[in-house]
């Protein structure tokens, strides 16, 4: 135990993702060499001290999981952006709202990070609970919120979109789409994994409705649109009609945004046609 509080506490506690991943890889890789009791030992030890049972109890007078998530700035699940972080904890003394805090890299596995900072993210309980589970991470790459970026994103053919509108077609509305990533890509795999895990694809099935409004509101009000009904109805005021209000989406805090990523995406696709 000691080797570790000396070698590695202050990098346990805030370092980021590609850090504990480094920690992870020597602490494992020192383990090895020690009896499979002195293992055990060493396992049991780091639950008590690094312990997330009592870090979890709003009870808890010092620093606590409720007080790390009142400072998020974001209230969406970062998996899978169309769910509240939100869920009722019922500690021995209290019940209250917060996110469930997913460890990134499983607590059972590695108790020594069942503090660090940057190893819990704020979900919802689905993603955490129902999907990734007890999921290794580590062993398993996916795609890190804290760290990588966004290599899921999403496309819809607009000018399609736009046709089958005005010609009142019978057939399906054109869909939005996941973009294909190469397979070079560095972050393919890792992408592939998470979509799997968090089965994106049918979340985006089952968002089919919302999105078609999305997509309705974003081909009416174009910025041509915008500044002609700023012209003539509100040049006398000081109040302007802007994306946001007219969409009903803040681009710049779509990480807060109902399936703030795929209408990122569209919304980009929008302001170019």
């Amino acid at each position: 135990m000691s080797f570790l509080l000396f070698g590695y506490g202050e990098l346990l506690a805030t370092s980021r993702p590609d850090t504990l991943r480094k920690v992870v890889q020597n602490i494992e890789s020192a383990k090895v060499a020690f009896p499979k009791a002195i293992r055990d030992e060493f396992h049991e030890a780091c639950k008590k001290l690094f312990d997330y049972d009592r870090f979890a109890q709003k009870s808890t007078a010092s620093w606590n999981a409720y007080k790390l998530c009142m400072t998020s700035k974001y209230t969406m699940c970062p998996y899978c952006q169309q769910s509240l972080a939100v869920t009722i904890y019922r500690d021995k003394k209290n019940k209250a709202l917060r996110p469930t805090l997913d460890h990134f890299y499983p607590k059972h596995k590695y108790p020594y990070l069942a503090l660090s900072l940057y190893n819990l993210v704020p979900s919802c309980h689905p993603c955490n609970s129902s999907l990734k589970s007890t999921a290794n991470f580590y062993e398993k790459e996916h795609l890190h919120p804290y760290e990588d970026a966004e290599a899921i994103q999403y496309s819809l053919d607009l000018e399609a979109y736009i046709k089958h509108r005005e010609l009142g077609l019978s057939t399906p509305l054109p869909k939005v789409t996941i973009s294909k990533l190469a397979k070079a890509h560095s972050l393919y795999e890792k992408a592939q994994r998470s979509m799997q895990t968090f089965v994106t694809e049918d979340r985006l099935a089952i968002s089919e409705a919302e999105l078609t409004r999305f997509v309705d509101a974003l081909i009416i009000y174009s910025p041509e649109k915008l500044n002609e009904i700023n012209s003539s109805v509100f040049s006398k005021t000081a109040w302007l009609l802007t994306p946001d209000i007219a969409l009903s989406f803040n681009r710049s805090n779509y990480k807060n945004e109902w399936l703030g990523a795929i209408k990122r995406d569209l919304y980009d696709l929008g302001w170019r046609i």
